[in-house]
């Protein structure tokens, strides 16, 4: 559920095959991520989300399911993949503080942190394969 896509090049290089992915750059992300959604702003979150064909209407979409919640966040990341990460975000929200928790596939992609968006923001095509799990 949270999930983005990093603006600017991440890593270095001018060779993209050469660029490797840093995850003290991935923390930068999420750390950018989070601060957007807890000030509602869609256009940097947009600007996150770029990466992907509905970059817009996924930044609005986590703004209203997610935004102005002051979220206090932590992550834990592990990769079964090259250039995979399964990120386990957990923090609180809201004036209660409740706890929240999300998982979110983060992919290094063209020197660009690249997060899945949100369900049923990008269609998928009507043969694919579920990605929910099941029960």
């Amino acid at each position: 559920m949270l999930c983005a896509v990093l603006l600017t090049a991440c890593g270095g290089g001018d060779d993209s095959a050469s660029a490797k992915p840093d995850l003290a750059d991935q923390d930068r992300f999420l750390h950018d991520y989070v601060r957007f959604l807890n000030t509602s702003d869609e256009d940097g979150l947009a600007g996150l989300l770029d990466a992907h064909p509905q970059g817009s209407k996924d930044a609005r979409a986590r703004i209203k399911a997610y935004g102005g919640q002051d979220w206090d966040v932590r992550w834990m990341r592990a990769s079964d993949f090259t250039g995979v990460w399964k990120v386990d975000i957990t923090g609180t929200a809201g004036t209660k503080h409740r706890p929240v928790r999300v998982t979110e596939t983060i992919t290094w992609e063209k020197e660009h942190w690249v997060m899945t968006p949100l369900p049923g923001v990008i269609p998928t095509p009507p043969d694919a394969a579920g990605i929910e799990p099941p029960g």
